[in-house]
């Protein structure tokens, strides 16, 4: 609810502003009284009044004077004036009184029940004033916000037209294309996005029935297309939805948003599979080396994007009591279940890895670290609480897991990994099946 609106009663005579408070007396108003001129402008400079009911005779400044120095400043140059006089009624003064920018002339005495409709009026149209303006001062807050939002996705986000040219691009992928949005503006998307023969060969793609698609069915994915970055092909993945404002049938939309990302790292697991020999035929996960490799693709995309790597460092509890005294068949079969959790607990762009013995690295790419890690940390512990059968046996398989992040904890690769293995060790210090944070 709005509060009242004041209104500033300005006159030198006490008498009559005692009179103006009966007047106003039940009115949704607050009055406001000064008793001169250069009184009545030290207020105007520091509240907001909706009217000034202005008496023309006073000492020092009379009234005229008042209203020129208001008129002159932008803060009080709009605000309405009305005079009241109980002697100046010659012609020459009430022009001059409208000269100066009143509203009114009234001559006293004044009659209250005029004097309170007309200050009606200009009350009823502050109030619609001041509600329109926090209504615009909400709509800028909204602009702001969803400006604020845009700008920081992480994703590419681009405005298209519905026969496929670019109106608007957010700063991410004014980054992603490496150019900035007055480039960008009427580029076609698919001279932005390439596509790629079995040859590694450019081809051209139909851009329009994919357009289409996303019209009708609400949604359309690419996830076989490159961008142009530097002397390289990135891989990404676009999404394009369509741009429906609000009373917009379905099939006639505005445009179309295309969100895409860069999905190299989520290829180049597929890719370093097909090229190099699974480095441990028990568990079918990369080794030492391939996570290597991993974590520096991993390390170098989060530079580019300002984003981060957390390093889950899993280690099996009492996996050693466990092979031998069931048997290595028992243990390789744990190991092949842990392989297994692990995978199931990870999101798809996260490698998971073997280092050596029980010990499994997992790398988690992206933004928010501590957030990930503790979660898919959490799940990995839930997976591990039930119990396995492996040839016969009953095995409950423990957990102790070190977390670090890169590159609050490490910008060295090889550090980073000693980092969460230390950590793993303090884990298992404070009674194993838990995680902890790598604290130096």
């Amino acid at each position: 609810m709005l509060p009242h609106p004041a209104v500033l009663v300005v006159d030198d005579q006490n008498s009559n502003l005692v009179a103006m408070e009966a007047v106003f007396d039940g009115e949704p108003v607050e009055m406001v009284k000064a008793s001169s001129g250069k009184e009545a402008l030290k207020l105007l400079l520091v509240r907001e009044f909706a009217l000034v009911l202005l008496d023309v005779q006073m000492p020092e400044l009379d009234g005229f004077e008042v209203a020129e120095i208001m008129r002159s400043n932008p803060r009080t140059e709009a605000t309405p004036i009305i005079f009241l006089t109980a002697i100046s009624k010659e012609q020459r003064y009430i022009f001059r009184g409208y000269e100066t920018g009143a509203v009114d002339y009234l001559f006293k005495p004044i009659e209250p029940e005029i004097l309170r409709s007309k200050v009606r009026v200009f009350l009823e149209l502050d109030r619609k004033n001041r509600s329109l303006r926090d209504s615009l001062r909400l709509l800028q807050q909204e602009r702001d916000n969803h400006q604020a939002l845009l700008r920081s996705l992480s994703e590419g986000l681009l405005g298209i037209t519905p026969s496929g040219n670019v109106f608007y691009a957010n700063p991410a992928a004014e980054k992603l294309l490496g150019a900035p949005l007055a480039d960008l503006i009427g580029r076609r998307l698919n001279d932005l996005f390439v596509r790629q023969d079995g040859q590694g060969a450019q081809e051209a793609w139909e851009l329009e029935p994919w357009l289409a698609t996303a019209a009708e069915t609400g949604q359309a994915l690419r996830d076989d297309l490159f961008l142009h970055r530097d002397t390289c092909l990135l891989a990404v993945e676009l999404l394009a939805s369509p741009l429906l404002p609000e009373g917009t049938q379905p099939a006639r939309p505005a445009g179309l948003v295309v969100t895409f990302r860069d999905v190299s790292l989520r290829r180049a697991p597929l890719a370093l599979a097909e090229a190099l020999p699974a480095t441990d035929p028990l568990t079918g996960l990369i080794g030492p080396e391939p996570l290597a490799e991993q974590l520096a693709l991993q390390i170098a995309e989060a530079n580019r994007s300002r984003s981060s790597v957390a390093l889950l460092y899993v280690d099996l509890d009492g996996f050693r009591a466990i092979n031998e005294g069931q048997g290595m068949a028992v243990g390789d079969g744990v190991l092949k279940e842990t392989a297994a959790r692990l995978l199931a607990s990870a999101r798809e762009t996260d490698v998971v890895a073997r280092m050596v013995n029980d010990e499994f690295v997992v790398l988690l790419p992206g933004n928010e670290p501590r957030r990930v890690a503790s979660l898919i940390s959490g799940k990995i512990l839930q997976a591990f609480a039930r119990v396995v059968d492996i040839e016969g046996h009953k095995i409950q398989i423990g957990t102790s897991i070190g977390i670090s992040i890169y590159p609050d904890d490490s910008t060295d690769p090889d550090d980073l990994v000693r980092c969460g293995k230390q950590a793993m060790s303090q884990a298992k210090g404070s009674g194993r099946s838990n995680y902890r944070y790598y604290r130096g």
